[in-house]
């Protein structure tokens, strides 16, 4: 018995010994060391650590949910849109009815939804942070906001679109990319339309902004000119005095980039800050006859425009925690898009809302015939001139609760065209001298942080008066069927459609950020 245990013994500790060597020749299934997500408390809430590297990364989005109505009425679509006039003077208007949406074939209601995703890169460098900003929208609207009057679009399905709000790096003070823009501030507290420049997927720029001591900073940028609509493209006018109608290119060449700059002091008390900007608008004028020029363009007309502006928020912690009043005020000769965006029917860089009635579209520059000769009139010499406007805006926000809070505000515009403009007929492109102002307020639940449920209503407001038949040569937009498409009556000043146009807009908005 003995002599079995001792050989039993002898094989197990043989066998542990081989199977220790031929486990040392296997490879090692030891598991590597986990990395573990760190958090990044350098920049505030949000950031951690990348694994592997020293770079703090911040996620976010945001979800909108809106459900807006508002009051509807016929729309005619001025001459200074999409070169209407031109057709109808040529007489090849193989669509009438694009200068003409009855209210009845109009949305009434407008449905959106949007998604926002925000990504924030900084890592420390010898000369401070380098920032990395990237944030994507997607829309997905249906109803009039995804309307489009200028193309006799009143009633639309579904439209998605992603778009590309902020890209850009940030280091040792330069801003390279596509972030907000310099000149603008006051933040779009409303809804729904107000008047003042916003610029809501931010504007392409070299920037740099230098801080000193006391909260005072200033900036400088070249800013991408094809982000302002107004300035790209050039109105035209028909017949003015000059008997001779002219047209242009859709999109004006660029020269010079937009040169921006302001001045701004951030304290407890709240912010201010003034802003300029001066810019060139350009137009490549179809070719006509008399200049005798073969290539697809005639002449190259260029204005350089300016815009000042001041903006302020003050803080009231007196009446309610978190209570604040903003206030602007803007001039402009020659760049809208600082001002009042692309036309006095709606602010669409906003939101794509019109008022309805004779459709105006306000550019930063309009060019004509100054001079004409021959038994045909034919153009000899090209003229241009440049359109002013002004604004004044403020808003209210007061806390009636931590978690409620209601927001009032009204701006208002007056916009200038310059002399010809205005003396010319209005179905020939001309503009008179216009006004507009909104008011409106939301309120706004946050039951808890980032999650806001808000209630809207606004009212706007157009004032024109429309100079017609100048010249001595009567008009001939409206003189045949083919350029009086829907109307009840084509006869000057008889027509069916609102001159000086209002609407109201009622909005839910559901927004959630993260």
């Amino acid at each position: 018995m003995k002599l079995m245990k001792s050989a039993l013994l002898g094989t197990a500790a043989g066998l542990a010994t081989v199977a220790g060597a031929q486990a040392a020749d296997l490879p090692s299934t030891k598991s590597a060391p986990v990395q573990y997500v760190r958090i990044c408390d350098a920049y505030g809430a949000g950031f951690f650590y990348i694994p592997g590297t020293q770079t703090c990364l911040k996620i976010g989005g945001r979800v909108r949910f809106e459900l807006s109505t508002q009051s509807i009425s016929n729309v005619y679509r001025h001459a200074s849109v999409g070169g209407a006039y031109a057709k109808a003077l040529a007489g090849n208007d193989a669509a009438p009815g694009i200068n003409f949406v009855n209210k009845n074939a109009q949305d009434s209601l407008s449905w959106l939804a949007r998604g926002y995703l925000f990504v924030d890169a900084r890592t420390q460098s010898a000369w401070g942070t380098v920032q990395t900003v990237m944030t994507l929208r997607i829309n997905s609207t249906s109803g009039f906001l995804a309307s489009n009057y200028t193309a006799a679009v009143g009633a639309a399905a579904n439209a998605f679109t992603p778009t590309l709000d902020a890209a850009y790096v940030r280091f040792a003070g330069f801003t390279f990319g596509r972030a907000a823009s310099n000149f603008t501030t006051l933040s779009p507290l409303m809804y729904n339309t107000d008047y003042w420049g916003g610029f809501a997927a931010g504007i392409k720029q070299l920037a740099y902004t230098a801080t000193f001591g006391g909260g005072f900073s200033a900036s400088i940028a070249l800013e991408d000119r094809q982000d302002m609509t107004s300035m790209v493209t050039a109105n035209a006018l028909g017949i003015n005095r000059s008997l001779v109608a002219v047209t242009a290119t859709a999109t004006g060449p660029q020269r010079l980039p937009n040169l921006v700059g302001n001045l701004r002091v951030d304290q407890a008390w709240g912010w201010a800050q003034l802003s300029g900007a001066v810019g060139q608008t350009t137009a490549n004028v179809a070719t006509p006859a008399a200049f005798a020029i073969t290539n697809a363009n005639g002449p190259l007309v260029k204005r350089t425009g300016w815009a000042v502006a001041a903006s302020a928020r003050i803080n009231l912690p007196m009446i309610a925690a978190g209570d604040n009043l903003q206030l602007m005020a803007g001039y402009t000769n020659g760049m809208l898009d600082m001002i009042v965006g692309t036309g006095l029917n709606g602010n669409t860089a906003k939101n794509g809302t019109y008022m309805g009635g004779l459709l105006r579209n306000d550019r930063s520059m309009t060019i004509f015939c100054a001079t004409s000769a021959g038994a045909t009139p034919a153009c000899t010499s090209i003229g241009s001139e440049q359109t002013k406007a002004w604004n004044v805006g403020g808003q209210f926000t007061h806390y009636w609760l931590p978690t409620v809070r209601q927001t009032i505000a009204a701006s208002y515009v007056r916009v200038t065209p310059g002399t010809v403009t205005q003396n010319t007929d209005w179905q020939q492109g001309g503009l008179s001298k216009a006004s507009a102002w909104t008011v409106g307020s939301n309120v706004t639940w946050s039951p808890v942080s980032g999650f806001d449920i808000g209630l809207e209503l606004t009212y706007a407001r157009l004032k024109q008066n429309l100079t017609g038949h100048l010249g001595g040569a009567p008009s001939t937009i409206l003189a045949g069927t083919a350029g009086c498409p829907g109307l009840v009556n084509c006869a000057p000043g008889a027509f069916n459609f609102k001159v000086s146009p209002n609407v109201w807009n009622a909005r839910l908005r559901v927004e959630r950020t993260f």
